[in-house]
């Protein structure tokens, strides 16, 4: 039997006040000179746009932050059929956002838990293709509703030691691997414990 998570008012304050990765991640962008607009407030959109030239146009990238503060549960990871240290959990209505962006969009996860590779990166290419596990659990917002959560493989994302990294490689891939990804006739990416048959 599924138990009821109630989400209490005090949660949204805590996660409100706990901005330590929006923060870091907006002076790391400053510090690479690139220009943004902050959502993080705006409960309907992404956290992020990214607004850049690319091949003398303007553009808009969604990104979206998520974290992981400590580990999951065992029951999360037993779902997934993953080990725990691989798993990262995110709202399905996150990514449902970023949806209206595409291809212009993408999903950067703080896994604290991970030092040796705290940042994860999804393109919406990558989160189309990737085998995933969706679940949903009971919550009491208001009344009594089922949220969806998407549990994901991090290492069918890309990996960073720090953002600098991060925003190097978003802005190689908009430049350049965006077009390659969108036009490749193959299957795309190559994710762990998925088999691709040809007929």
């Amino acid at each position: 039997m599924s138990e009821l998570y109630e989400r209490k008012p005090e949660y949204w304050s805590e996660d409100l006040s706990d901005r330590d990765f929006e923060q870091a991640v907006m002076a790391a962008l400053g510090a690479m000179g690139w220009k943004y607009q902050d959502n993080t407030a705006a409960f309907e959109h992404p956290d992020l746009y990214l607004l850049s030239k690319v091949r003398g146009k303007q553009m808009r990238t969604a990104l979206e932050l998520k974290d992981k503060r400590q580990p999951y549960r065992e029951r999360w990871a037993e779902l997934a059929g993953l080990p725990e240290t691989e798993l990262l959990v995110v709202d399905e209505v996150s990514l449902r956002k970023l949806l209206g962006h595409a291809p212009r969009a993408l999903l950067l996860f703080w896994d604290r838990t991970r030092p040796d590779r705290p940042y994860v990166l999804f393109t919406i290419i990558d989160l189309f293709c990737v085998p995933k596990r969706r679940v949903q659990r009971k919550i009491r917002l208001n009344s009594d509703r089922l949220k969806a959560k998407w549990l994901l493989d991090a290492r069918h994302g890309f990996s960073f030691t720090d953002l600098s990294h991060v925003f190097a490689a978003i802005g190689n891939y908009l430049a350049q691997d965006l077009h390659a990804d969108l036009l490749r006739l193959e299957a795309h990416g190559s994710f762990v414990d998925e088999t691709v048959e040809t007929l």
